[in-house]
């Protein structure tokens, strides 16, 4: 980095740590944990990174979450015609699920 953007950051930071901004840090004293971050391909990250800031979910989790709803709706229905019907459903999104993920190998 320039020497301009490291003075700045450093400003930046006394700044807050006289006003107190930071002493209700929750993560102050603990360790980072980096571990999602280099499981994730390096092409991913940017995108990863604004989806979970902006609290979104990437597409095939939320087919994960649809899935798992679901089937425990499946485990709950008794009439032959609506455990058919939910069937396929899964199956649509299974098969979505697998396609989302393989795209992104």
């Amino acid at each position: 980095m320039s020497l301009f953007i490291d003075n700045a950051i450093a400003g930046w930071i006394r700044k807050a740590e006289k006003s107190g901004e930071l002493n209700n840090n929750q993560y102050k004293g603990k360790a980072i944990d980096l571990d999602d971050y280099f499981r994730t391909p390096a092409e991913h990250r940017l995108g990863m990174k604004i989806l979970k800031d902006a609290n979104c979910l990437p597409p095939a989790v939320e087919l994960m979450k649809q899935l798992s709803t679901k089937k425990e709706a499946l485990e709950k229905i008794n009439d032959p015609e609506s455990r058919n019907t939910l069937q396929k459903e899964i199956t649509a999104l299974e098969l979505k699920k697998n396609l989302l993920l393989e795209e992104n190998r």
